[in-house]
């Protein structure tokens, strides 16, 4: 039988991979208009920048999270700090989303 641990850290490695991947196609691709709150009005290079950056720590925090539990089982405190970390990059990506930070082109 398969230990629930690892079915969970399978899952949160899947989950991962995949904000990993969004992350690059916002970084290195350019592509800030996959972010749902990007504003129009805002330098794509700039959020793109940004958005891209948060994400890519994300994905990468999910990533790490995910082999931890693989390899020492579920902690409730790992899974509590990463859902705060989570929460506060995700605000965060949503002020670069709107153009936070920005200069403007005047």
């Amino acid at each position: 039988m398969v230990d629930a641990n690892h079915v969970s850290g399978a899952v949160w490695l899947c989950c991962g991979l995949a904000i990993l991947f969004l992350g690059y196609l916002i970084a290195a691709r350019g592509r800030a208009d996959l972010h749902s709150d990007y504003d129009e009005s805002v330098d794509p290079a700039y959020a793109s920048r940004w958005v891209g950056a948060t994400a890519l720590l994300m994905g990468l925090l999910v990533v790490a999270y995910a082999i931890r539990e693989l390899l020492y089982g579920f902690h409730p405190y790992a899974l509590g700090g990463l859902l705060v970390a989570l929460l506060g990059l995700s605000y965060l990506s949503k002020l670069f989303a709107r153009g936070f930070g920005a200069r403007s082109r005047d």
